[in-house]
């Protein structure tokens, strides 16, 4: 039997950065999960989208994409969340922006970021 390792980067929306960071570094993980989205944090996302089209997704995308895509790019994790919240494209717009070291794109395109 295979053996599958997960780790929790976010178990909410405002959630500590520097443990996600960790395990993307050290974990040995396969994939690393970011679960940011609550009913009361959907309507906020709705709420700032309303106020500027490419606003409504998780403040804090950019700075936890930063602190883990490059550890997550060199060792083949996937990273799994909701942060696009309200604005999903705007938000892998974001990602694109942070994104991970050249030559590690290769799910590029598929809905995740390897």
């Amino acid at each position: 039997m295979k053996r599958v390792r997960i780790g929790c980067g976010a178990g909410f929306a405002d959630d500590r950065i520097e443990p996600a960071a960790e395990l993307a570094e050290r974990g040995g993980l396969d994939y690393l999960v970011f679960e940011c989205l609550a009913e009361r944090t959907v309507a906020l996302a709705q709420l700032d989208r309303l106020r500027d089209p490419e606003a409504g997704y998780n403040e804090w995308l950019a700075d936890r994409m930063d602190a883990v895509l490059e550890s997550c790019a060199r060792d083949g994790v996937r990273i799994i969340t909701n942060m696009g919240a309200a604005n999903p494209v705007a938000a892998a717009r974001v990602v694109a922006e942070v994104g991970p070291p050249e030559g590690n794109r290769e799910s590029e395109g598929r809905g995740g970021h390897r």
